[in-house]
C-alpha cells in the first residue's frame, strides 16, 4: 500500500511517519517544501512539492498514486493567523482543495483522504463536550481557513463520493526538540519553569482538552484502519482544563519556585474560552479510548525537556 504524508516534518507529522514505518504498513512518501531544513527523509521517500502548485502537484500525484493520503500539513499558530490572513487561506484552504481535487481527478486508486482539521473550527459554543454535528462558529482566520477546507471536502463526498475522512482532535502535545519550530503552550511552560526564571505567559483562563502524541499516533492508525468516508470524528478525553490549571500542575510537577506572570502575551483578538470534545461517536465506531492522562502526559514531558534541553 502507498501512503502520502503531508505534513511530514512537523510536529505530528514526523511522529507519524516513524510509527507507521515501523509498522511496515507500506510505501511512505512525504510531502516536503523545497527549502524545509527539517527534512530528514527517515522512513519515508521525499516528494519535494508546494500544495499551492496545482500543476507541479497533479504531476507528482499521478506518477505516485497513493492509496492512502493523509493530509496534516498547514500554517496552523492560530495566533499568526492574525497577521497573516491571505497566506493562511492559500495555503489551508486552496492548498488543500488543490490536493483533494488532483486526487479526484488523477488518482483512481485513493481509498482514503485523511484530512486534519481542528476543534477551533467549532469556535465559541455553548454545549459541552462538543459534538462533531455542532454548528462551526470559526474565530480566527486560522480556524476559518480550516472550516472552509472541511466544507470543500465535504461537498467533494457528497457530490463525486471522494472519500475524505475529517478528524479533529484535541490539543497535541509532547513536542521534541528539533522535530517542530514552535513549542505548544504545554511545552512553552515545561520549558520555562525547568530554567527556574519567572514565567511569563498570557490569558490564564481559556480551556482546552488535551491529547497526548501518544495517543495522537493511535488515532491516527485508527482512521486509517476504520474511518469512514464522509464522517468527521472527534477525538479527545471530553473534558478540558485551564491554561493557569496546567500551569498549576506543572509547577507542582517540576518543583518549580518562581513567579508566573499572566497576560504578558497580548490576548488574541475573538479567543474560544472552552473547548471540550465529545468522542463519543469515533468510540462507537472505531473504539477510540485515549490512554494517556493529562498527568502522565506532563510528566514524560518534562522527563523528556530534562534530559535534552540545554538549561
Amino acid at each position: 500500500m502507498k501512503l502520502l504524508i503531508t505534513g511530514v516534518t512537523g510536529f505530528v507529522g514526523s511522529h507519524l511517519v516513524k510509527e507507521l514505518n515501523e509498522s511496515k504498513i507500506g510505501k511512505l512518501y512525504g510531502l516536503v517544501r523545497f527549502g524545509n531544513r527539517y527534512a530528514k527523509h527517515e522512513g519515508y521517500e521525499p516528494i519535494y512539492a508546494d500544495l499551492t502548485d496545482y500543476h507541479y502537484l497533479a504531476k507528482i500525484i499521478s506518477e505516485i498514486k497513493p492509496e492512502i493520503v493523509i493530509h496534516l500539513a498547514a500554517l496552523s499558530s492560530v495566533s499568526q493567523s492574525f497577521e497573516r490572513p491571505q497566506e493562511y487561506f492559500e495555503v489551508n484552504t486552496i492548498g488543500t482543495i488543490n490536493l483533494a481535487e488532483i486526487n479526484l481527478k488523477f488518482n483512481p486508486y485513493l481509498k482514503k483522504f485523511i484530512f486534519a482539521g481542528t476543534p477551533e473550527e467549532y469556535g465559541i459554543q455553548n454545549n459541552f463536550p462538543t459534538k462533531e454535528d455542532a454548528p462551526l462558529n470559526p474565530n480566527s482566520p486560522y480556524a476559518v481557513s480550516k472550516a472552509s477546507a472541511t466544507k470543500y471536502l465535504l461537498y467533494l463526498h457528497r457530490a463525486y463520493g471522494f472519500p475524505v475522512v475529517i478528524s479533529r482532535h484535541a490539543n497535541a502535545y509532547g513536542r521534541k526538540i528539533g522535530i517542530f519550530s514552535q513549542l505548544g503552550v504545554i511545552e512553552n511552560i515545561v520549558t520555562q519553569m525547568l530554567k527556574e526564571n519567572d514565567v511569563y505567559l498570557g490569558d490564564p483562563e481559556p480551556r482546552r482538552d488535551f491529547l497526548y502524541i501518544d495517543d495522537v499516533l493511535k488515532w491516527y492508525r485508527l482512521l486509517i484502519e476504520k474511518g469512514k468516508p464522509g464522517e468527521i470524528y472527534n477525538a479527545g478525553w471530553g473534558k478540558s482544563y485551564s491554561i493557569k490549571e496546567v500551569a498549576e500542575k506543572v509547577k507542582e510537577l517540576t518543583g518549580f519556585k518562581g513567579e508566573i506572570h499572566w497576560y504578558s502575551i497580548p490576548k488574541r483578538p475573538g479567543e474560544v474560552p472552552r473547548i471540550e470534545l465529545d468522542a463519543s461517536k469515533a468510540k462507537k465506531d472505531l473504539g477510540w479510548e485515549p490512554k494517556v492522562e493529562l498527568e502522565e502526559g506532563l510528566m514524560k514531558t518534562i522527563e523528556y525537556f530534562k534530559n535534552n534541553l540545554l538549561l
